[in-house]
């Protein structure tokens, strides 16, 4: 089972797990923050923006959402046995850290850095321009990619992140206030050092900060925009490319292809095709 949310919150919710369901639940966040509280110590792990996660969901106590501005983030629940039966214990074994994870040993909440090819993945599950069995097809292709994701990466690096210190209420209007300026400013986009006078924040917290709500650079987050936006236009039949990359600010039309396709996994020509064929 899949699940994509973008849920706002302007106070903590918590949610009481008590189903006794045995299966695994795969997270990947974009943005804002939820919290774990798993295991009979109660122990609790932070999911903030830019990272991925997999939960033995039998473990999970409450699940906490942080408040925040908005919550962005994709989920994929998957039966216990089903997944190792899928895995294979010849192939499990291949990987000792995750099996021993699969197999109920260590914490129950293993939190991992979001990486690029997973968001990558993410962003073409949010955006899917296809219909019908396509649109199937190409779902049940990222949410594989996304599985290898968190197996290689589960693997390759250590267990839980340490939790952030969460920023305060101020700092966080204020960092959605630094967003919100970069969401009106795509053509002609401030500079660090501009907004960090704007919003009366030091670069460092800035980026920190930043980082902790959305999970990117304040760069990375403008390109997301750009590209979206790109998208967007493309989409209504509105725009021919190179207006599109000249309304979200880039330029070189070479560039905002690669660009394109590093955020969507097509180029914005195959794009429009493809939206032009759903028609």
């Amino acid at each position: 089972h899949m699940h994509w949310a973008e849920e706002g919150f302007d106070r903590e919710v918590r949610l009481r797990m008590n189903d006794g369901e045995d299966y695994f639940i795969f997270t990947f966040s974009l943005e804002g923050c939820w919290q774990d509280i798993a295991g009979s110590r109660r122990r609790s792990f932070d999911r903030p923006a830019g990272t991925m996660a997999l939960l033995r969901y039998r473990e999970i106590y409450e699940h906490r959402a942080i408040p925040m501005n908005k919550a962005v983030h994709l989920s994929m629940a998957i039966e216990s046995r089903q997944l190792l039966d899928w895995l294979g214990e010849e192939r499990l074994q291949q990987h000792p850290r995750l099996d021993r994870f699969l197999k109920g040993h260590g914490a129950a909440c293993l939190v991992l850095p979001l990486t690029q090819r997973a968001r990558l993945a993410v962003e073409q599950i949010r955006h899917c321009p296809f219909q019908g069995l396509a649109r199937a097809l190409a779902m049940e292709a990222r949410c594989l990619d996304l599985l290898v994701e968190m197996v290689e990466a589960a693997e390759n690096t250590g267990g839980a992140r340490p939790v952030q210190r969460r920023l305060n209420a101020q700092d966080q209007e204020r960092i959605q206030g630094v967003a919100e300026r970069l969401r009106k400013s795509l053509s002609e986009p401030p500079t660090l050092a501009e907004l960090a006078r704007q919003y009366n924040l030091s670069e460092s917290k800035l980026k920190a900060g930043f980082h902790q709500v959305f999970g990117t650079t304040t760069f990375g987050y403008l390109r997301q925009l750009r590209m979206e936006h790109a998208r967007q236009l493309l989409t209504t039949g509105d725009c021919s490319i190179l207006e599109a990359a000249n309304v979200v600010g880039i330029k070189n039309p070479s560039h905002f292809a690669s660009l394109f396709k590093q955020h969507f996994g097509t180029n914005p020509k195959q794009f429009q095709m493809n939206g032009d064929r759903q028609k």
